[in-house]
């Protein structure tokens, strides 16, 4: 009997322990101050794995202003979730990745390595770096008609 209940114990434990992680990631979101809407709390305290990411770079979209605090909290909660959680919240918001790939790797500094190569290979950072530097290229190529002729190439 005494081995029974034992086992039935741990075996509970062993089934509870994603509820467990995720209402730590509830708490840990709500203790850093970020404001979440009854939906998104829900989604975050049934959410596991790929679906937590996934959430979390939902309320990264929608405050992107606070995507530092939102990750550091996330990945401090969930540090083997670590590059999973940068990568969506960097895909969520790519004008933020540096605050981003930052606090990730404050809150789980066994993980930078990982991090940092997710944030570079992430979805949208790529074309956000692109489009800045071209923008970058075209505001440097001199404008009007100063010093050398007109731009259409010559027969000879």
């Amino acid at each position: 009997m005494h081995k029974t209940l034992s086992g039935l114990t741990l075996a509970l434990a062993l089934a509870s322990g994603h509820a467990f992680a995720d209402q730590a990631t509830l708490s840990a979101l709500q203790s850093a101050g970020v404001a979440l809407t009854e939906a998104q709390a829900q989604v975050v305290a049934t959410a596991e794995g790929e679906a937590l990411a996934a959430a979390i770079a939902s309320i990264v979209a929608a405050n992107p202003e606070a995507a530092a605090s939102i990750v550091a909290a996330a990945v401090a909660a969930n540090p083997t979730l670590a590059v999973a959680i940068t990568s969506a919240a960097v895909a969520a918001a790519p004008t933020q990745v540096a605050a981003i790939t930052s606090a990730a790797v404050a809150a789980a500094p066994a993980q930078a390595a990982a991090i940092s190569a997710a944030t570079s290979t992430a979805p949208g950072v790529a074309s956000a770096a692109t489009s800045s530097r071209m923008s970058t290229v075209a505001s440097s190529v001199p404008s009007g008609s100063g010093g050398g002729g007109s731009s259409t190439a010559s027969p000879n």
